[in-house]
């Protein structure tokens, strides 16, 4: 454990201006660094290799089915250790539980809570806490009205206005107001400051009666947090907006209840963006139909968003917002609309990404600006009788390039990690008489455990340990596999199948695969020299180390529970003058898109008796025209017929796919541009595949 705590260590001495892969590359931790803990002392913050950065995060969750919402609460307060590799320090087992504030009804002051845990903290003097919080988390923690302020965003002083109807108490945040009156340029929003927070804090602590309800009203602001003692913290980028509640509980839902006409009794005005009902269902029907010929890692469950929308939570939708959406809505939204989506897209995508550069962010600053005054546009209309459009949360993916450069990256703060925490503690909830005690005993034994495993080097007791070794380069793998050292990133596994009967098929397509490698051969030469004895066939391959499992289409047919991830992605080099025969090659790289027939190893033999191993893959394409599903201008690669199969070899092969079945054939669902995502594994950290 502490080789695993020097991971901060080791990003701070790999850290190059002008990109950020963690926390530790924002510009709150880097001014941190300049900063003395005491004026009295010279020693800054994080001096000492071994000090700890940490993530404060918390969130309500129910513990009982209600016919009332907010009863029978109990609300987790957790800490990520940052100074773990973003791999493990979201696994259960480093999340630290500081305590439970229980229900049944939401507490009124939580930092009444707190103390303990700041009186702690304030010892860790030298540590940073930043926050990664639900949208009501941060503003219970931070003592912020939320939208019933008249200033309703944590980051700006952007004023709100009413719905004309005056029947609520929310404030909306359109850029331009009702009607066009007046606008707010959002190259130029009032950002809050540190200095400017505590003297709000001031005015609305020196006032009283009528002064200090429109004071906090006006500010946004209940009161001092118990976080403002603590001198490493910023109040106005402590707690960034959590992506995970910002897109997939809040904007995505929000826009497939405009596109249906169900957003707060909106219909669709001057615009033309909802879906009529036979075609929601057809999407819905579409949504469904997919899960079995979709790995299972990309998602856990796809119910019907026509049907079952009450059973898609965060996950879900990101996932189907990022790689459904733009299938389903293709020449079913209008071109406008369906172009805004994509965009939308493109800022998810670009906010999980594990490395961002400064351009990067001046990128995200622009699509977001462009994506909020469209939504304006398109949905708000400047009405003011549509003013309920413009929600805090719309409002708030303008602030997001912001965080990244202030904190970090966006997925380092999301609140999957606490969504999961609070998951884990549900099953510990046996009795409803007393459930808060229940929680408490188990929380306690799990931390005092976890110190007994850690001091003794004990194994996890919730862990089955599986008989595994490791190879050579240190990935581990189970009996059932093997790894060939002259494949470093492939492991095989089973079925495996030592006796293969050398075909006139199988040799045929070994012979063409060779002929390329080993050109001017004769084929009589190549069959020759390839060694039959030495033929395996494997069912599956994983990619390591962090990589995708695939099996082989045999596999999938004869399992009618699998779910499919025999179709992969792969890149050739044909030559791009194949069409002229007069003119040189020239090599271009494709991609292309197949399913996995068979797995062979399989040696040749050289001229020279020099034993070279290949392991080379069976695949029937899949005819895309080397379209690439990642790129943005391709958002829809789909195939109606399959090609000729072939051989080539195993590290042309980079991800897995997935599919959608549509009236006119089926659509690529490419996951492999790199990001942060969700993963669905079972308790030991294995893929279900």
């Amino acid at each position: 454990m502490a080789r695993k705590l020097r991971y901060r260590l080791e990003v701070e001495s790999e850290h190059v201006d002008g990109v950020v892969m963690d926390v530790f590359d924002g510009t709150r931790y880097r001014e941190l660094r300049e900063t003395q803990v005491s004026e009295d002392d010279q020693y800054k913050f994080f001096d000492n290799p071994e000090d700890i950065a940490l993530g404060l995060s918390t969130d309500g969750f129910t513990l009982f089915k209600q016919r009332r919402r907010g009863h029978s609460t109990a609300w987790p307060i957790i800490l990520i250790n940052y100074n773990l590799s973003p791999k493990i320090r979201t696994q259960l087992e480093n999340v630290m539980c500081v305590g439970i504030i229980p229900g049944p009804q939401q507490c009124k002051d939580i930092s009444s809570f707190l103390v303990p845990l700041m009186e702690e903290l304030l010892e860790l003097e030298g540590g940073i806490v930043t926050s990664g919080l639900s949208p009501d988390g941060s503003r219970y923690l931070l003592l912020l009205k939320g939208h019933n302020a008249f200033s309703p965003c944590r980051t700006c002083y952007v004023e709100g206005c009413k719905h004309p109807s005056n029947r609520v108490t929310v404030y909306y945040i359109p850029l331009v107001r009702p009607n066009e009156a007046a606008e707010w340029d959002c190259n130029q929003l009032p950002i809050r400051t540190h200095a400017r927070f505590l003297e709000d804090i001031q005015n609305i602590e020196g006032a009283t009666g009528w002064t200090l309800a429109q004071l906090t009203k006006h500010y946004g602001i209940n009161g001092r947090s118990i976080f403002s003692h603590l001198k490493s913290i910023d109040l106005t980028c402590c707690a960034p907006y959590d992506i995970m509640h910002l897109f997939f509980e809040n904007v995505v839902p929000n826009l497939i209840l405009h596109w249906i006409g169900e957003f707060k009794g909106l219909d669709k005005g001057s615009g033309n963006y909802q879906i009529d009902e036979a075609t929601w269902k057809k999407i819905g029907q579409e949504t469904a139909d997919a899960v079995p010929i979709i790995p299972s890692a990309f998602v856990g469950t796809l119910p019907d968003i026509a049907q079952d929308r009450i059973l898609y939570k965060a996950e879900v939708y990101s996932f189907w917002i990022q790689y459904v959406a733009p299938i389903v809505l293709a020449g079913r939204l209008r071109t406008r609309y369906y172009k805004h989506v994509l965009l939308f897209c493109e800022i998810i995508m670009l906010c999980l990404e594990f490395s961002v550069t400064d351009s990067d962010i001046d990128r995200l600053d622009n699509m977001v600006k462009t994506w909020v005054t469209q939504y304006e546009q398109y949905y708000y209309q400047y009405s003011a009788d549509r003013i309920s459009a413009c929600t805090l949360t719309i409002h708030a993916l303008l602030h997001l390039p912001y965080y990244l450069r202030k904190t970090g990256p966006l997925w380092a703060s999301w609140a999957f990690v606490m969504e999961r925490f609070c998951g884990h503690l549900l099953p510990a909830v046996k009795n409803r008489i007393r459930p808060y005690d229940h929680l408490d005993n188990y929380v306690q034994r799990r931390a005092q455990m976890r110190v007994v495993s850690l001091v003794h080097n004990l194994p996890e007791l919730s862990r089955s340990h599986a008989a595994k070794r490791r190879t050579a380069n240190g990935i581990e793998i189970s009996t059932r596999e093997v790894a060939y050292p002259e494949f470093p990133d492939i492991v095989l596994g089973t079925p495996v199948t030592k006796k293969i009967t050398m075909t006139v098929r199988l040799q045929t397509r070994f012979t063409r695969y060779f002929g390329v490698v080993y050109a001017g051969r004769s084929a009589q030469y190549l069959r020759n020299h390839i060694d039959e004895s030495s033929i395996i066939r494997y069912g599956r391959f994983r990619i390591v180390p962090d990589g995708d499992r695939i099996r082989t289409a045999s596999l999938i047919r004869n399992d009618r529970t699998a779910r499919d991830n025999s179709f992969v992605r792969y890149q050739l080099l044909p030559d791009a003058n194949a069409a002229f025969r007069n003119r040189p090659d020239v090599p271009r790289r494709e991609v292309q898109y197949g399913k996995l027939l068979d797995l062979y190893y399989v040696v040749y033999v050289e001229h020279d008796g020099k034993r070279v191993p290949y392991i080379l893959a069976h695949i029937e394409p899949c005819e895309t025209h080397g379209l690439d599903a990642t790129q943005p201008q391709t958002p829809v690669v789909s195939y109606n017929r399959m090609l000729p199969s072939h051989i080539v070899h195993i590290q042309t092969i980079e991800s897995v796919v997935g599919r959608i079945k549509q009236d006119s054939g089926w659509a690529i669902v490419d996951r492999s541009r790199s990001g942060a995502r969700t993963e669905f594994v079972d308790e030991n950290g294995d893929d279900f595949d």
